[in-house]
């Protein structure tokens, strides 16, 4: 987020800067939010938001803003969790699989 930005309004620029998608405020769900916590024994003060939003289309990171993401694709859960196991994840991902509505 920027200064002055909701977590909502962060999320939306982001996605749109990262992977170019356009998505609708109306339309976001927050599914996990934290303020601090400890990850591995490593404490971190930053705040977390997860936001969930329902879309099935293109991904055009061609349309991005920003050249932060060299690949995308779309994943189930078990894909996304078995990367996670084999450590191909940052390991500060793990809220993923205790966060309900995810």
């Amino acid at each position: 987020m920027t200064k002055g930005e909701d977590s909502l309004t962060g999320a939306l620029r982001e996605t749109k800067e990262e992977v170019g998608l356009t998505l609708s405020p109306e339309d976001g769900k927050l599914v996990y939010s934290v303020i601090g916590r400890v990850v591995n024994g490593v404490k971190f003060t930053d705040i977390v938001d997860v936001w969930l939003f329902e879309y099935d289309g293109p991904v055009s990171p061609e349309q991005a803003t920003t050249k932060e993401v060299a690949q995308t694709a779309w994943m189930t859960k078990e894909q996304i969790k078995e990367l996670f196991d084999t450590c191909k994840l940052v390991h500060t991902l793990g809220y993923f699989f205790t966060t309900e509505g995810l």
